[in-house]
């Protein structure tokens, strides 16, 4: 097998173990993956349900489907804009306060936990791996544009 397909296996297994490991924590809550992903972009402040879609990489449709369900649930409440009142802004609830400081994956520190066994210098070598696949595979994006 080439190294090629070794990095794309490895890829795999590593966004399948994280992708467990934060579905297991956030279904304690009720909370899907890609629920997290949008709570998580409304933690700091309200967004448009277009600035959300752009920032998790999820269609227009497919984020207006997660924040109705979040929505019906007390998640998140949507607010028309004054000043434009076709502009709607999606917002956490109080709920999302009052649960964030249990849910394991809106902690700062829940990475640093799960890699605490680590050396700082596997910890370096990670990165910069991670820091040139990367920048080559943003590069080949752009080429391709």
């Amino acid at each position: 097998m080439s190294k090629a397909m070794d990095i794309r296996d490895l890829l795999k297994k590593l966004n399948r173990s994280f992708g467990l490991l934060i579905t297991r924590d956030l279904a304690k809550f009720g909370i899907t993956v890609p629920q997290g992903l949008v709570l998580k972009q409304i933690s700091d402040g309200r967004k448009t349900i277009g600035q959300i879609s752009k920032s998790i990489g999820l269609s227009y449709s497919t984020v207006s489907g997660i924040i109705d369900r979040l929505e019906r649930d007390e998640w998140v409440i949507r607010i028309r804009d004054d000043a434009d009142r076709r502009v709607i802004w999606i917002e956490k609830t109080n709920k999302v306060e009052e649960v964030k400081k249990q849910i394991p994956v809106f902690q700062e520190n829940y990475y640093a936990e799960l890699l605490q066994d680590l050396s700082e210098q596997e910890l370096d070598q990670i990165v910069h791996s991670l820091v040139v696949l990367t920048r080559q595979l943003e590069k080949k994006e752009e080429e391709k544009s």
